[in-house]
Formats: C-alpha cells, structure tokens, sequence
C-alpha cells in the first residue's frame, strides 16, 4: 500500500479588477491584430460556428491498438507516443483511482475515470524510459497499486505534445471553443496574430469567479464550453480554454501551473510557441497586470 500525494488544483488565483480588464500589454513582442469591436468600437461576443463555415479537422488521441499493455484489468495504449500521449484505461471501482506517469525523478499523477473509458495522458516530460503504474484507493489518501508498466518514448518533436487535447485541456472538433478559435481566426494568417486575438477576445469575454475560486473541489477539470457558455471561470478555466482555442489551429500551447509572486498565488497561464520560442501569456491576469514573466515561478505544464 502507498500513499499519492493529490494534487489540489487551482483551488484560487488571484484577480484583476474589473477596470484592469482590457489594457496594454502581457504578451512581449505579441501584438493584437482581431476582428473585436463592431462599427462603433464595442466588444463583439462571436456565436460559436457563425464565421467560418468550412471543415474543421484538428488532430485528435487514438487508442489504435497498435502497442498495447494489459493486465489486472488495466489498458495502456501506447501506440501513438511519438505524437506526445498515451491513453490509459482503468476498471470498474466504487473507488478512486489514479494513474502516475513517471520519467526518471519527475512523476505526474492524475486521476482515472470509472468507467472504463481512455484518459489522455501527454507525455510533457520529453524522450526517455517511461513508467505508468495505475492504483486503487483504499481508504482516505490511501491507495493500492493495481498495474505497472514501463516503454521507451522517442518523440521527433517533444514539442508535439502540446498540440493535442488531453485530460486537462480537452477538445474534440464539435467543440463550441474550437469552431470560435476558427470563427475568430478565419482571416487571420500568423500565429502570432492568432494568439494574440484569441487572448484578447478571451480576456474581455470572461469574468473571473471568485465564488468557484473559493468552493472548488479537489481534481477539478475545465470543461471548456462550459467556460464559454458561463462567461466566467477560474485561472485554470482560463488556461485550458486559451490552450484549447490555439491548440485548434494547430499552434502549441502549455498549461503552466505554478506560483505567481509576490502574493504567492497558486495559478494558471500559458506559454504559446510563436516564431521558435515560448512566450509567456496570462489570460487571468490580463495585459493590465503588473507581473512580468519573471514573477510566475513554474512546477508543472500541461
């Protein structure tokens, strides 16, 4: 028996106030260049699906069947790993279970449904010997490893991990953020140009909850339509969705989560590769925030 450190995710962030919403800049070198306003300079909310009109195809997991580890009731799919995932399936339970993926000193542990269904787990941690253990829960904190296995990773690009959806930025082509991210795109050419109208629009749409901020449960996960269909959300809603959006038009993205100083904020913002290098962006925040790059002090990314 083993006891898994949980991870509590994103129980608060801190927030802009609501005069702060829409200013300067929090995106380096990034310039907004987006189709916002209407004809007498007021935010626009676009309908999901009302500007672009053609087919959307983003890449999404497959368990194919191709490398497979099975035991104990336990799936590990791990034929697409140099797309930077597996998916793992668990067993029928009444309780909890877990999953640990693990590369060399650095373990991500995640939670895994019931219902035997696949989780999307990215493989963030770059090439190398992975290990995957699956546990039960016991009693409390208490869990009880179930299945193990281990495989080698070889990803061409280990930066590809980050164009796909997984368990905390999950999409599928259907998705309302997703035609958005095409809708607010359709004229759009760079990436540059698209990270930047996509955190603009996100910044003035959303409003921040304090209320979820101060009631969230442990292993919550962002739905993202839900963020958009309510307007509002956490830093980790941010995050997922900005994620989502830019993941969509086949730009990486992180999901950063650290700690913000000086206030020692546990949060969540993004990094987007935009011509070769990681730029820092916070959605939360907004480009009103007096924070610099150099406040956010990140433990793990998404």
């Amino acid at each position: 028996m083993v006891l898994l450190t949980v991870l509590c995710l994103l129980t608060g962030c801190g927030k802009r106030t609501s005069e702060e919403q829409f200013p300067k800049d929090n995106m380096q070198s990034v310039e907004a260049k987006s189709p916002l306003s209407d004809a007498q300079g007021d935010f626009r909310v676009v309908e999901p699906g009302s500007v672009y009109t053609g087919p959307i195809d983003v890449p999404l997991p497959e368990a194919s069947g191709d490398i497979v580890y099975e035991g104990n009731g336990v799936t590990v799919d791990a034929s697409h790993t140099e797309d930077g995932y597996i998916m793992v399936k668990g067993i029928p339970s009444d309780t909890r279970l877990k999953a640990q993926v693990t590369l060399g000193e650095e373990t991500y542990t995640y939670d895994l449904n019931q219902q035997e269904e696949y989780e999307v787990y990215p493989l963030q941690m770059g090439n190398g010997s992975y290990e995957v253990q699956v546990f039960q829960q016991v009693e409390g904190t208490s869990y009880s490893p179930i299945y193990q296995t281990e495989f080698e990773v070889e990803m061409p690009d280990t930066d590809r991990v980050f164009l796909y959806p997984s368990q905390y930025v999950w999409y599928t082509n259907d998705k309302n953020a997703v035609k958005l991210s095409y809708d607010l795109c359709a004229e759009l050419s760079s990436d540059a140009d698209k990270a930047a109208c996509i955190y603009d629009y996100i910044v003035a749409y959303l409003t921040y909850d304090n209320e979820k901020a101060a009631t969230v449960e442990k292993g919550y996960l962002p739905d993202v339509d839900a963020t958009l269909r309510e307007r509002k959300g956490i830093c980790f809603d941010y995050a997922a969705l900005f994620a989502a959006m830019l993941r969509a038009q086949d730009i990486p993205v992180r999901l950063a989560i650290g700690y913000v100083q000086p206030e020692n904020i546990y949060h969540a913002w993004n990094q987007v590769y935009i011509d070769g290098e990681w730029v820092w962006m916070d959605a939360t925040f907004g480009p009103s925030s007096s924070h610099t790059e150099d406040n956010y002090t990140q433990e793990r990314q998404y």
